[in-house]
């Protein structure tokens, strides 16, 4: 089979969900070694995180222009063969009129919360990939249900609802390394903390966050990722509850897997997500979750995590309280090692190899 893949996400991003799955997926299909694959990059591509931990031949790689124009415009390649085009994020290919092509739908979020330029910008992009793409992948029953909604496919397109996966990194620590116990002291984390992971955007409701943190004296909150502290998002703490943040700006997940065992809880209270992989890597790790009840947690956690019917302080203290009991803090643990099982990179990358074979008979690419 015939694989072309386009690896625009590592121009856009440094890290990332997005360039961590395109990763997992990349490397899964090399080491099966049966698959004839090339690559769509620009020079660029290399300051990202994830591909650096790649290498290709040279002749797998067709260069692309790095400026910004050419990151919305579609890629050119001539070929009459038959072949499978993935892209990483939403960028078309011409001169291949042969080519079947494959998209990854993450989330609608631009759809909800972005500004109107933003928002008809993305949307053309990605609206434009999901009509012409013969198979659309789409993260989540969530996602899938807004691709109904907002960009319905035609009678001769297919669809698939195939979970990302979570790394084997997160996982019950029993006995921690001296590295581990170091990393623990000099973050001063041997209190009672609350975890908060990724970006403080409008739907993430870090306001919600800082308010919780006002109230309950006695617990520091750790906050990995997202950037640095703005002046507004300061001000949303008091003197007092601020000075008990504790900013982490990028971690290595062995050093995220010790927050997850360490932390009280996992505070996770998004009005939408695509997915929620925080979620998942926490429940891996053996870490209760409060979050905020919607579509997509109830879809990841099922019963495994507490749920807020919604952003209320005084709830939220009380599922603290109730994760302060052994028995029940026990049982959502167990719950949630059980349930991540669910999710695995190698079962999300073969089920997307499955998919690509359900485009065309495989003989022909």
């Amino acid at each position: 089979m015939k694989i072309y893949l386009d690896n625009i996400i590592y121009s856009k991003v440094k890290n990332g969900g997005v360039s961590n799955y395109w990763f997992e997926l990349t490397q899964y299909l090399e080491k099966q070694n049966k698959f004839d694959l090339h690559y769509l990059e620009s020079i660029n591509a290399k300051e990202n995180f994830h591909r650096q931990k790649l290498e290709f031949s040279a002749k797998q790689i067709i260069k692309t222009k790095s400026n910004s124009i050419h990151r919305i415009l579609p890629n050119y390649y001539n070929s009459d063969d038959s072949f499978i085009y993935h892209s990483s994020y939403y960028r078309g290919l011409i001169g291949s009129k042969n080519k079947i092509e494959v998209t990854t739908v993450y989330d609608f979020i631009h759809s909800y919360y972005a500004n109107y330029k933003n928002k008809q910008l993305h949307n053309i992009l990605k609206y434009s990939a999901i009509k012409r793409s013969k198979g659309v992948i789409c993260i989540s029953h969530n996602t899938y249900t807004d691709l109904k909604r907002l960009c319905p496919l035609k009678p001769s397109q297919k669809a698939a609802v195939i979970h990302v996966g979570v790394s084997d990194d997160y996982f019950p620590i029993k006995n921690y390394t001296v590295s581990e116990i170091n990393f623990i002291k000099t973050n001063q984390l041997e209190e009672d903390f609350l975890l908060f992971v990724g970006g403080r955007t409008s739907y993430k409701n870090f306001n919600f966050v800082a308010s919780v943190l006002n109230e309950l004296q006695n617990h520091k909150l750790v906050v990995v990722g997202g950037g640095i502290f703005n002046e507004s998002e300061i001000k949303l703490f008091s003197k007092e509850a601020f000075q008990r943040v504790v900013f982490l700006p990028s971690l290595e997940n062995k050093e995220l897997n010790v927050l997850f065992n360490k932390a009280l809880a996992l505070v996770y209270p998004s009005s939408y997500e695509g997915f929620g992989i925080p979620v998942v890597e926490a429940m891996r790790a053996g870490c209760p979750v409060i979050g905020l009840d919607n579509a997509t947690i109830r879809e990841v956690a099922e019963n495994s995590a507490l749920l807020l019917n919604d952003l209320s302080t005084a709830e939220f203290i009380s599922k603290v309280k109730q994760l302060n009991q052994q028995s029940l803090r026990q049982e959502i643990i167990e719950k949630g090692l059980i349930e991540s099982k669910k999710y695995s990179w190698e079962k999300c990358n073969s089920e997307t190899v499955a998919f690509y074979h359900s485009l065309s008979d495989s003989s022909t690419i």
